[in-house]
């Protein structure tokens, strides 16, 4: 796999895990880690790492894609955080949560450490799934653990959170914290 393909197979990958860790609640005001910016925009909000690059584009089905990066892309794969909102994709929403998992058992030779349904409000349906990932292809090839949220909202909106953090030393955030501070807006 070519290097410029990598964060997107990773993305696969961690978008696959669908979403994960049991206990979060994702009610009342977020617990926003020190520092950490949140990104409010398309129904939703979260927490990122306050020197990460943020890339916001509508999608062609007229939702949004957002993926967020570290400054520093030398060492591949880098960690990542791509949200995205398909409108009125709920019909699709366990076909959709079903392929992403897929993905990262199959093509990326991961496992899914948990994958349950969770409670958020102004939610129909969510989804939380974390995996790892084996260390791979690219510069630095690391294991990669993602944690991911799949969430199909009461306006049938369909909005996918994935969190990747490559396993290497001086690693700088933990997917579940960001995760935990995914709260829907109105």
């Amino acid at each position: 796999m070519k290097p410029a393909l990598l964060p997107f197979a990773v993305l696969l990958c961690l978008a696959a895990a669908g979403c994960g860790g049991g206990g979060s609640d994702f009610s009342g005001d977020a617990k926003v880690p020190d520092g950490y910016k949140t990104y409010e925009n398309a129904g939703a909000s979260f927490a990122y790492p306050p020197d990460w690059q943020v890339e916001d584009a509508p999608s062609e089905d007229g939702g949004q894609v957002v993926q967020i990066t570290p400054p520093d892309k030398t060492d591949t794969p880098y960690g990542l955080i791509r949200f995205s909102r398909t409108p009125k994709a709920g019909d699709r929403f366990k076909s959709l949560a079903d392929q992403r998992r897929l993905v990262i058992r199959d093509v990326n030779d991961g496992k899914i450490d948990s994958d349950e349904e969770v409670d958020i409000p102004g939610a129909k349906q969510a989804l939380r799934a974390t995996a790892t990932t084996p260390p791979g292809q690219g510069s630095d090839p690391v294991e990669v653990k993602a944690d991911s949220l799949d969430v199909l909202r009461e306006n049938d909106d369909v909005m996918v959170l994935t969190v990747a953090s490559p396993e290497r030393k001086g690693q700088s955030f933990e997917p579940a914290e960001i995760v935990d501070t995914f709260r829907l807006e109105d």
